[in-house]
């Protein structure tokens, strides 16, 4: 029997029937008893039965409770993601995209100018403010240091608009690391309430309403970084409804082409 063993051992004095370690057993019958251990027949020292571990039973989860476990955590990065993406004011920026090796071979198809083809630098002909200079907000300044803009203004319970919010929106899954897309939402009573940020944005981004007043939803506007004349400026271009499929894309494409093209990163 090993020593570890021994230790752990219990035994029943032959003297007072006191329970002791195997250990402590002669040292207990020399200063209580005043004998020697060795003066007993082995043979009368009970050894107590070692008691049984009790088993911890292994936990088992039901498939039903793994599946909740995965659903939560599901949810848990879906919610991460969501709240990294978007910022408080109705925008996103998800960082640099790894993945624009289209605009390798890639042709624009709107340049600068002042008609409705054309990307502006000043407001356009036809517009009641034609020829003069923008005073561009300070949050689409802002955001074209880091990549191009887009924003749509338009308003959740409003029928004819929802079809240019969600061609905008739907445009963002493709290429919402590549630009920073406003989700101007400022809903009709009883279909929710906008924050205080994307309700000044909504109200400020008619600014760049081409038309003037009165101005009409959806509303959307389009900003980047191009070369005029040799010196690169503010390109932008702005919509009241509906803008085909294709078309709101190329424009999306274009913006992303020349940021790339004429930003210092």
């Amino acid at each position: 029997m090993s020593e570890e063993q021994n230790e752990n051992e219990w035994i029943i004095c032959p003297e007072c029937k006191t329970k002791l370690k195997k250990e402590h057993i002669a040292t207990h019958m020399k200063h209580i008893h005043n004998k020697k251990i060795e003066n007993f027949d082995e043979s009368s020292i009970k050894v107590l039965p070692k008691k049984e571990q009790k088993q911890k039973k292994p936990m088992h989860l039901s498939l039903n409770t793994i599946a909740i476990i995965s659903v939560i955590f599901v949810v848990i990065i879906a919610a991460a993601v969501f709240v990294l993406s978007w910022s408080p004011d109705g925008s996103n920026n998800n960082g640099n995209s790894n993945k624009l090796q289209w605009l390798d071979d890639y042709t624009p198809a709107y340049s600068v100018g002042t008609v409705s083809e054309n990307f502006w630098i000043n407001f356009p002909v036809g517009s009641p403010s034609a020829g003069q200079s923008v005073n561009h907000l300070t949050w689409i300044t802002e955001d074209l240091k880091e990549k191009p803009v887009v924003f749509v203004c338009h308003r959740t319970g409003c029928g004819p608009c929802t079809p240019q919010a969600d061609r905008v929106k739907a445009l963002r899954e493709t290429y919402g690391e590549d630009a920073i897309f406003y989700d101007l939402d400022y809903p009709f009573e009883g279909y929710g309430v906008a924050t205080e940020n994307i309700l000044q944005k909504f109200n400020e981004a008619f600014y760049y309403d081409a038309n003037g007043e009165p101005h009409y939803i959806a509303f959307t506007g389009v900003f980047t970084l191009i070369n005029d004349g040799g010196v690169v400026k503010i390109g932008w271009h702005s919509w009241e409804g509906d803008v085909a499929d294709a078309e709101m894309e190329t424009w999306i494409k274009d913006s992303i082409y020349y940021y790339n093209v004429n930003s210092e990163k």
